[in-house]
């Protein structure tokens, strides 16, 4: 298990939970990423967990996506964990740091353990995971919320995703509307965060088809989900995340090999 800096003070795993031991900072030039005005106690209704490594040429539309939800009297958090990025992320991140909160691991160890840590300091009962380079539609929150809000007993919701290119440009809608297809897609999901913590969150030995796996073990302990075919999640094609389906197929595989499918 890796550390990683919240605010002032470095934060050291333990196997019961990640802030059980505090130690002072190895990492000095970190320490003040995170606004010390800001604190991930403050209760919200939405937490939207923006996962992130070397993705500073989309982050800020990422993070502005999840800022500029459409919502009445209800508060979303946004929780940035940034996966030991080596490009200018940082300086996205110095724009934001009034309205969001960071932290920042010590060592890459991919998107699994990265949305794990958000979970855990997320403050609210609803919980959505969004890759860096891919966007919300203003209306996600409100859509996937009411359904959660209305149907106590589903325990996560999923919508259609709509592929844009470099402009932003629509390409393509992606129905979500097979299990099948909800496995090839499993980002813009709000769960409620105690479903999530009963199938014991993402699966950290995995580097890829993470969502697929949580999803399936959500399906498995016979958890509750509701499809609701709107394209409220936008996924941007580039070059780096064609190469990584590549090595997704791979996981995938494996996951069908350890849940038997």
């Amino acid at each position: 298990m890796t550390g990683y800096v919240y605010n002032d003070v470095c934060l050291k795993p333990s196997a019961s939970g990640y802030n059980q031991e505090i130690y002072p900072s190895k990492m000095p030039s970190e320490k003040k990423l995170i606004n010390p005005k800001r604190t991930f106690r403050e209760k919200s209704d939405f937490s939207i967990i923006i996962t992130n490594f070397n993705r500073a040429n989309f982050l800020a539309r990422a993070i502005r996506s999840a800022l500029n939800q459409f919502l009445l009297r209800r508060k979303v958090e946004v929780i940035l964990v940034d996966d030991c990025s080596t490009d200018d992320s940082h300086t996205i991140w110095r724009e934001f740091e009034n309205s969001i909160s960071i932290v920042t691991l010590e060592k890459n160890s991919g998107v699994a353990t990265a949305s794990n840590v958000g979970i855990e300091f997320a403050s609210s009962e609803y919980i959505m995971r969004l890759d860096a380079d891919d966007y919300l539609s203003n209306e996600a929150c409100a859509h996937l919320g009411a359904i959660l809000d209305y149907n106590t007993d589903i325990d996560f919701v999923y919508c259609d995703h709509m592929r844009v290119d470099v402009n932003g440009q629509k390409e393509k809608h992606v129905k979500l509307d097979t299990i099948e297809n909800l496995y090839k897609h499993g980002a813009g999901v709000l769960f409620r965060k105690q479903a999530l913590e009963e199938v014991g969150c993402y699966d950290e030995k995995l580097r890829n088809a993470e969502d697929f796996d949580l999803l399936h073990r959500l399906i498995k302990a016979e958890k509750k989900g509701y499809y609701l075919p709107i394209p409220l999640y936008r996924y941007y094609i580039h070059g780096k995340n064609m190469t990584l389906n590549k090595e997704r197929e791979i996981y995938w595989d494996f996951v069908r090999t350890k849940h038997d499918i």
